[in-house]
């Protein structure tokens, strides 16, 4: 009886140890397999899974440039749409003010709403001299002009269109009550010259208009050259 009870023991304790082997060999097989999936931080954030680490840390380190575009790489989500070209691009500074501007245009100079008068009736030294007219905007609010006016030496029986200088105008904007000039000149005869040509009304024509005004011609006589390819006398662009 004795030995049957030692044996049962025996039979117990190998029973046990068998049990307490396996055990073991189940926690070292899970302690030395590979993980999966994300895990989570100390702070409660998805880590990224393994292999995942590249496109992580684009996402991450790129995003919007300077300007507000989209540096060709990583999260593209925070950049273009939401700093770039909707929010702070061509939407709010673009189109819309360039059609703001166009809709305020300062309108052109009306003959009827300038004044006309002598600046300077005529100086200078030597054969070729100046003379300079002034126009005046009276239209009660500002207007441009561009471009040559037309002038015409007029006498009792003749009349002189002179020719333009090759001088490139540029537009002048003139505030209520202000003032732009253009120059004449002209050629004084010369002693011995027969072709001189005496005017007594000055034709002025503004820019872009059809309606003429005159003035009295205070510049003596000219050097009559109506038929020359380059007279020596001649106009330039109004606020040259």
């Amino acid at each position: 009886m004795s030995n049957l009870r030692n044996r049962r023991k025996n039979v117990r304790k190998a029973a046990a140890a068998l049990t307490g082997a396996a055990a073991l060999m189940a926690l070292l097989t899970a302690c030395n397999g590979t993980a999966t999936g994300s895990v989570k931080t100390d702070n409660g954030a998805a880590a990224p899974a393994a292999g995942n680490s590249t496109s992580g840390a684009g996402s991450t380190g790129t995003g919007a440039t300077p300007n507000g575009g989209t540096s060709g790489g990583g999260n593209t989500s925070g950049s273009s749409t939401s700093g770039g070209s909707t929010s702070g691009g061509s939407s709010s500074g673009g189109s819309s003010s360039g059609g703001s501007a166009a809709g305020t245009s300062v309108p052109s100079c009306q003959a009827s709403q300038l004044g006309y008068s002598w600046a300077d009736p005529g100086s200078g030294t030597g054969q070729q001299k100046h003379a300079v007219v002034a126009f005046t905007n009276k239209s009660g609010h500002s207007c441009t002009m561009y471009g040559f006016p037309g002038v015409d030496l007029v006498n009792s029986g003749q009349k002189w269109s002179l020719q333009r200088t090759n001088a490139t105008p540029k537009r002048v904007t003139l505030a209520n009550g202000a003032s732009t000039n253009f120059a004449i000149t002209f050629l004084v005869p010369a002693q011995g010259d027969s072709t001189t040509f005496t005017p007594t009304t000055v034709v002025v024509t503004a820019p872009n208009q059809r309606t003429s005004f005159d003035l009295s011609w205070h510049g003596g006589a000219v050097l009559l050259q109506d038929g020359a390819t380059h007279p020596g006398t001649f106009i330039g662009p109004v606020g040259e």
